[in-house]
C-alpha cells in the first residue's frame, strides 16, 4: 500500500470581471461556494467586500478558514484576490505537515479534496481558467525512489485525486530540487486544465513555495490569459477558415457572372444582381475584417501576456536570490509554448490576409465593371432617349400636319356644305320666289278674267261692218272692253311683278348691309 505525508491541494481560478454578472453575483463567486459548501457552512459571497484593492474581504480579514468536521486534521481556506481586469480566487486545502498528529496517509484519501469534482469550474468565454497544485511530501520508503516511480506515483495521485484512469501527463521537471508533473494540454484548456503534482523531497520545495506564492499566483494568471486567448484564436480561426474556403466558390461565381454580362440599355437586372453583390462582399469583408482584428487583438494579448510572465519569473528569481536556471520548468511555458502560439497565430494571420486582398480586390473589380457597363448603359439610354425624343417629335409633327390637313379638309366640306346649302337654300328661295310670282300673275290674271267677264255683257252690242261709205268705224264695245280688259291685266301683271322684284333686292341689299355692319363691329371688338 502505497503511503504519502501531508498532502495540499491549491486552487489558482481566474475569472474576467467585465462578465454580465458582477459584485457577490459573479460567476466565479456562485462557483467558491459551491465548493465551499462540500467542506464547510461557510460562504464567500456574502462576507465579500468589493473595491479596488487586492483583497476583497473586509479588513483585517484576508481569507475564510475552515476545518472538516469529519476529518479534523484537514483545514483549509479562501481568498478572492482581484487582479488587473479579473478576479482571481485561491483555495487550499490539506494536512498540517507541522503537526505533530499528521501521519503518513493512503492515495484514497486524496479523493476527498474533489468531492463531486466541484474542482473543475465550469469553462465560459469569461472564465480564463485553472491551475490545480497538489503538493505531496514523500515518505522516507519513497524519498529514495527513480524517476520512473516517481512518475508511477505521480499518476496515481493523478487518478485517486480525479477519478481517472489514463492521466494527460504533459511533461516533467525539478523545481526547487524536487520532482515535479504537469498535467493537461494548454492547447485544450477547457477539456484538459493545468494540473501540477509537486513530489517534496524535503523542506525547500516548501518553504520557498510559502516565500513566493503569490508571485505564483500572479503567474498563473498570465499564463491562462495567454492559454485563453490561443483557445479563443482558434475558435476565430475556425471562422475565418470557413468564409476563406467559400470565397473561391464565390469568387469563380463572380467571375462567370462578369465573362457573361452584356451592357443591355433595356434591362438592368444583370446591373443589379452585381450591385447586390457587391453589397453583400462588402458586408462579409466587413464581417472578415472584424474577425481578422479580433485574431489580431488576441495575439496582442498573448505577446503582452507574455512579457508579463516572463517579467514575473524574473522577479521571483529577485526575490528567491537564485539562477533562472532553478525555474527552468516554469519559464518553459513563456519560452517555448506561448511563442509557439504566437507563431501559430501569425501564420494564420499571413495566410488569412490574402483573403482580405482577394475580396477587396474582387470588391474592386465589380465596382469597376459595374461603373463602367453602367455608365455604357447610361450612353446608350440617352442616345436612345434622344432618338426616341426626335422620333416622338416628328411623329407629333406629321399628327399636327395631319390634323391641321384634316381641319382644312373639314373646313373645306364645311364651306362646301355651306355653299351648297346656300345655293340650296337660293334655288328654294328662287322657286318660292317663282311660285308667288305666278301666285301674283295667276291673281292678277283671274283679276283680269273678272274684268272680261264683267264686261261680256256687251258681247251682245249691235255693231256694223265697215262699208264703202264708212271705211272706219269703231270696233265693236265687247272687242273694246276686251282688249281693254287684257291690256290692263296685262300692265297689272308686269307692274306688280317689277315691284315685286325691286322689292326683293331692296331686302337682299339691306340684309347684306347688315351683315357687313356685324362683321366690321366682331373686328373692332376683337382688335379691342
Amino acid at each position: 500500500m502505497i503511503k504519502i505525508f501531508a498532502p495540499n491541494l491549491y486552487l489558482c481560478a481566474y475569472h474576467l470581471r467585465k462578465d454580465t454578472t458582477q459584485g457577490e453575483t459573479h460567476p466565479l463567486w456562485e462557483n467558491c461556494d459551491r465548493l465551499l459548501s462540500h467542506f464547510t457552512p461557510k460562504q464567500l459571497s456574502p462576507q465579500l467586500h468589493l473595491g479596488e484593492h487586492r483583497i476583497l474581504l473586509p479588513p483585517p480579514q484576508t481569507e475564510i478558514d475552515f476545518n472538516l468536521s469529519h476529518e479534523s486534521n484537514l483545514e483549509g481556506f479562501i481568498q478572492p484576490v482581484q487582479l488587473q481586469d479579473s478576479y482571481g480566487v485561491f483555495f487550499n486545502i490539506g494536512y498540517d505537515e507541522e503537526n505533530d498528529q499528521t501521519e503518513d496517509v493512503n492515495l484514497e484519501s486524496l479523493q476527498q479534496f474533489n468531492p463531486q469534482n466541484s474542482l473543475h469550474f465550469p469553462f465560459s468565454s469569461c472564465f480564463l481558467g485553472e491551475t490545480l497544485i497538489l503538493t505531496v511530501w514523500l515518505t522516507r520508503k519513497t524519498r529514495q525512489q527513480d524517476l520512473t516511480y516517481l512518475r508511477q506515483l505521480a499518476n496515481s495521485c493523478y487518478q485517486h485525486l480525479f477519478n481517472c484512469s489514463d492521466p494527460p501527463l504533459s511533461r516533467r521537471g525539478e523545481l526547487f530540487g524536487s520532482s515535479i508533473f504537469e498535467y493537461g494540454n494548454p492547447r485544450e484548456p477547457a477539456k484538459s486544465p493545468q494540473v501540477l503534482i509537486w513530489l517534496f523531497r524535503d523542506e525547500i520545495a516548501d518553504q520557498t513555495l510559502q516565500n513566493c506564492f503569490l508571485d505564483i499566483f500572479d503567474l498563473f494568471f498570465y499564463r491562462h490569459k495567454v492559454v485563453k486567448a490561443f483557445y479563443d484564436s482558434r475558435h476565430t480561426y475556425e471562422k475565418l477558415k470557413q468564409y476563406y474556403d467559400s470565397l473561391d466558390p464565390t469568387l469563380d461565381d463572380i467571375q462567370s457572372q462578369l465573362d457573361r454580362a452584356e451592357p443591355n440599355p433595356q434591362d438592368s437586372t444583370y446591373l443589379q444582381d452585381f450591385k447586390t453583390q457587391l453589397k453583400k462582399l462588402s458586408t462579409d469583408s466587413l464581417s472578415y475584417d472584424r474577425i481578422l482584428r479580433k485574431m489580431k487583438d488576441l495575439l496582442t494579448t498573448i505577446y503582452i501576456n507574455r512579457n508579463n510572465y516572463n517579467s514575473k519569473i524574473e522577479r521571483i528569481c529577485a526575490i528567491l536570490e537564485t539562477d533562472k536556471e532553478e525555474l527552468s520548468f516554469l519559464r518553459y511555458f513563456g519560452e517555448e509554448t506561448a511563442p509557439q502560439f504566437q507563431k501559430q497565430i501569425e501564420s494564420d494571420l499571413r495566410y488569412f490576409d490574402q483573403g482580405t486582398g482577394l475580396i477587396r480586390q474582387a470588391i474592386a473589380s465589380i465596382r469597376a465593371i459595374v461603373e463602367i457597363d453602367q455608365a455604357q448603359c447610361d450612353r446608350t439610354w440617352q442616345r436612345w432617349r434622344e432618338s426616341e425624343q426626335e422620333r416622338q417629335q416628328e411623329l407629333q409633327k406629321k399628327a399636327e400636319e395631319k390634323a391641321k390637313a384634316e381641319q382644312e379638309r373639314q373646313q373645306e366640306l364645311q364651306k362646301k356644305a355651306e355653299e351648297k346649302a346656300k345655293a340650296e337654300q337660293e334655288r328654294q328661295e328662287q322657286a318660292n320666289q317663282k311660285l308667288q310670282d305666278q301666285i301674283q300673275a295667276v291673281g292678277v290674271g283671274i283679276a283680269a278674267g273678272a274684268i272680261v267677264a264683267s264686261t261680256s255683257g256687251l258681247a251682245k252690242e249691235p255693231w256694223q261692218f265697215p262699208s264703202s261709205d264708212r271705211f272706219w268705224l269703231p270696233p265693236h264695245p265687247f272687242a273694246i272692253a276686251l282688249l281693254a280688259s287684257a291690256f290692263c291685266s296685262w300692265g297689272a301683271w308686269w307692274i306688280a311683278k317689277k315691284l315685286i322684284q325691286k322689292g326683293r333686292k331692296e331686302g337682299l341689299t339691306s340684309g347684306q348691309n347688315c351683315g357687313n355692319e356685324t362683321d366690321r363691329r366682331d373686328r373692332k371688338t376683337e382688335l379691342k
